[in-house]
């Protein structure tokens, strides 16, 4: 089962998906990947979002394929999708070794996101 979680509020709420109990961005930023430098821009990045929207810099924020987003930190991906006007969710995080989305990272969040609406 797929749902999402809150986490963060403000004018925007920034929820994460939820897969078999496990919040799968929550457990990328919480895991060995990120230093805690790393960990604090993304969280910092998530705040700042939920209380004034989604930022207009490309180097923080932006459209990767179809519905699909992406937070960006240095080599840090958290990528999302709208739900509504003032609701992004975050489907999972990754990094990101290439110049380009690595198209299966993409195909897993169009995935969870189908999952979340169904």
């Amino acid at each position: 089962m797929t749902n999402a979680e809150d986490l963060d509020g403000g004018l925007w709420i920034i929820a994460a998906i939820v897969r078999n109990g496990v919040c799968l961005a929550r457990a990328y930023m919480d895991g060995n990947e990120l230093t805690d430098i790393d960990r604090k821009r993304l969280w910092a990045l998530i705040s700042r979002t939920a209380q004034v929207g989604p930022p207009f810099n490309d180097e923080k924020f932006k459209k990767v394929e179809g519905p699909i987003f992406e937070f960006k930190s240095y080599q840090d991906r958290l990528l999302c999708f709208f739900d509504g006007e003032r609701r992004i969710v975050i489907t999972h995080g990754c990094k990101k070794k290439t110049n380009r989305a690595r198209k299966e990272e993409i195909t897993r969040a169009l995935t969870l996101r189908a999952e979340y609406f169904a």
